[in-house]
């Protein structure tokens, strides 16, 4: 009796955990669970719309447009059709835009096509304004096919100062990790001052959540943010002096820059040769990305920032200042400069064969005298040289406001041990003039030209006025007292090259309307052998054996405002770079900034 009273008690038992379980069971699913199907079923029925803003234009200083938007129009679809009527839909599109490629409309579709996605997918990124226009009314009559207006980057100057600009194009999955949106507009800066300033031209993406039922039909409004577009740029650059720039370089590579020495400020700045900048907006095709890189003038390369080049005799002003400091010599000094010196058997020759006779500081500027920057940098030293161009900008970035800006050169015996090499005075004596191991970009000479100018050291830049974002560039005052008081004879030795019988720079500068101040400089790409002792003419040299050439200068002479550099690739003699800087200062007068 007792066993049967147990086993009932034990069934009772049993029978009430499991009632307890299945109780708990159903409080979990019907009472916890609420709040997740709830949210679930939220986002079955609310949809979240992104309001992507228009992209900033840029300007020039004078307000004429450089970069805008295009405005057109994009096609999305239903984001549920089945294959059947996703192959209609495309049928109905192609038969008002017959140009369209079914395959890439199809492939935007399938990539976004999915049972959560609530939003209509874009599947033609861009038709023209024109183009839509005439079939608008008809699109918009299907309820399977959405219309919106939208815009396309373009640049109206094409190629016009295109390393300076730049372009966008196409987000990718680098981009969308460090910029979400860019996600929404679908773009990007790639280069130049598009690049710089992504984040300012972008704009603030607006959003919006509503309700909508089973037919994808809004219902209602729940949140709503308004996108931001007031991200208008305006840049230094005159267009005008640019046209100059760009017909001076016709048939040539290499680069020009004008700035304003007081702020830093760039009015022209072009790399030669340059390119399309609308081929790149949508993608460039495969035949155009190939032309441009097969290319060896190489028109990808931006040569303002990225072009490293031996810079010659541009760069014996500075180098004159570190002599007059440090070789125990003053400005009055007389030295012999004979066709040549000899150091370890080998002969380092002056660019004239007979030599100048004898030199002081001025003469050397004005007529190149390579001789007496041979002897002068062995008394100085190379270390104390290289840490006055140090502070006049060279082995440095300049600061300007572009992508990716190279620093260079500057060959020291610190520099060179750091290679694991010794440092000979052979190395002093070729650096001296520019050439060897030193390498400068044509950004750093402008900056250092503003320097012997003014006696003070600009930033460079392109940004001239734009909201939220400071457009402030430091000046810098780098010299000191003994050089201060030694600048002046550098800039008789400038001004006497561009205007003194003998000076190296007068006959090609001669159409100048402005009084300037210049320097030349012949880097040699291709070293020439002891043996030769006639010099063949640069023109009868393989092209690319030919040296390059500089020239740089400011204006006018007695109160400067401009400096300017000229630099053409194998362009054989700096001289051949003087009637382009007087162009250039001419055009200054022209349109009255020089008065």
């Amino acid at each position: 009796m007792e066993k049967i009273s147990f086993r009932i008690r034990l069934i009772v038992i049993i029978f009430v955990l499991v009632w307890i379980v299945l109780l708990l069971r159903i409080f979990a699913i019907s009472i916890q669970s609420n709040q997740y199907y709830v949210q679930l079923a939220q986002k079955n029925i609310t949809r979240k719309d992104i309001d992507v803003p228009f992209r900033g234009l840029i300007k020039d200083r004078n307000g004429t447009l450089i970069a805008i938007n295009q405005l057109g129009f994009s096609i999305s679809f239903d984001p549920h059709l089945k294959n059947q009527q996703l192959k209609e839909q495309i049928e109905f599109v192609l038969k008002y835009f017959p140009d369209l490629n079914p395959e890439d409309i199809v492939k935007n579709y399938m990539r976004e096509r999915s049972s959560y996605n609530h939003t209509p997918i874009k599947v033609v990124k861009f038709i023209e304004y024109e183009k839509m226009q005439k079939e608008y009314a008809y699109l918009i009559q299907n309820p399977l096919i959405f219309v919106e207006p939208t815009s396309r980057r373009y640049y109206p100057f094409n190629s016009s100062a295109s390393h300076v600009i730049g372009y966008v194009g196409a987000s990718d999955e680098s981009d969308i990790a460090k910029n979400m949106v860019s996600k929404y507009t679908g773009i990007v800066g790639k280069t130049g001052i598009e690049r710089k300033y992504n984040g300012f031209l972008q704009g603030e993406i607006g959003e919006k959540v509503v309700t909508v039922d089973s037919h994808n039909r809004v219902v209602s409004v729940r949140y709503e943010k308004d996108s931001i577009s007031q991200n208008e740029l305006v840049i230094t650059l005159d267009m005008r002096l640019q046209k100059v720039a760009d017909e001076a370089f016709l048939g040539k590579n290499g680069a020009v820059i004008v700035m304003d020495i007081e702020s830093g400020e760039i009015l022209a700045a072009g790399s030669y040769p340059e390119y399309n900048l609308n081929d790149f907006v949508g993608g460039i095709s495969h035949a155009k990305w190939s032309a441009l890189q097969e290319d060896l003038s190489n028109p990808l390369l931006n040569k303002l920032v990225n072009g490293l080049y031996a810079p010659g005799s541009v760069i014996k002003m500075g180098m004159a200042l570190a002599l007059l400091e440090y070789a125990g010599i003053n400005e009055r000094t007389l030295i012999d400069t004979p066709g040549y010196i000899e150091l370890g058997g080998r002969k380092f020759r002056d660019w004239k064969a007979g030599g100048h006779g004898k030199s002081d500081v001025i003469k050397a500027i004005r007529e190149s005298v390579d001789v007496y920057f041979y002897k002068l940098s062995q008394q100085a030293g190379m270390t104390n040289i290289a840490g006055v161009l140090n502070e006049m900008g060279f082995g440095q970035k300049t600061g300007v406001d572009l992508p990716n800006e190279f620093v260079g050169i500057l060959p020291s015996p610190e520099w060179k041990m750091s290679k694991g090499q010794p440092w000979y005075l052979g190395d002093t004596v070729v650096t001296s003039i520019g050439q060897g191991s030193f390498l400068v970009t044509p950004m750093q000479i402008v900056r250092y030209t503003g320097l012997m100018a003014s006696g003070l050291l600009p930033t460079p830049h392109f940004a001239k006025s734009f909201e939220n974002i400071p457009s402030d560039f430091e000046i810098k005052d780098v010299l000191n007292e003994f050089q201060k008081s030694k600048i002046k004879f550098i800039q008789e030795g400038m001004y006497q090259a561009c205007n003194a019988q003998g000076g190296t720079a007068r006959k090609s500068t001669l159409d100048s309307l402005v009084p300037i101040a210049c320097k030349t400089g012949t880097a040699q790409v291709v070293s020439i052998p002891q043996n030769i002792k006639v010099r063949i003419k640069e023109s009868e040299l393989p092209y690319y054996h030919r040296s390059h050439a500089w020239m740089t200068g400011y204006a006018p002479y007695k109160n400067p405002k401009y400096a300017i550099t000229v630099f053409i690739e194998h362009g054989e003699s700096g001289g051949n770079a003087g009637p382009i800087l007087a162009k250039m200062v001419n055009a200054l007068k022209q349109y009255g900034y020089i008065k």
